[in-house]
């Protein structure tokens, strides 16, 4: 099987509980029967903020386009495009955007059950 879709394709989601209009696009997804791993589009306007959390999976995450603050384990990591990073699961992690532009990044997860 395979599948191609452009993101503008994908509808664009609010964040629930995020600050600032954070959308996410999810572009290859277990739905569309994606086996392994879920492909997800961040976009965080200028000022948009989602809060520290946690997860039991990991996160791989890809910076398109923009700047940003990821804050793990309270540690502060900024990042800008090109800038890929690793996040191990039940790590407390969050996000803000720390930039003048859209932040965008992927983020890929393992397959939600």
């Amino acid at each position: 099987m395979h599948y191609k879709v452009h993101y503008t394709e994908v509808p664009a989601e609010e964040v629930v509980g995020a600050e600032g209009g954070v959308t996410i696009r999810w572009l290859l997804h277990k739905d569309i029967g994606v086996p392994n791993y879920e492909m997800r589009l961040f976009e965080f306007p200028v000022g948009a903020r989602m809060a520290p959390h946690r997860h039991s999976w990991e996160h791989e995450i890809y910076v398109l386009e923009g700047q940003g603050r990821l804050t793990i384990e309270g540690e502060p990591v900024d990042t800008q495009a090109g800038d890929a990073l690793f996040i191990p699961g039940d790590i407390i992690h969050g996000y803000e955007n720390t930039g003048n532009t859209t932040w965008k990044f992927l983020c890929i997860i393992p397959k939600r059950k």
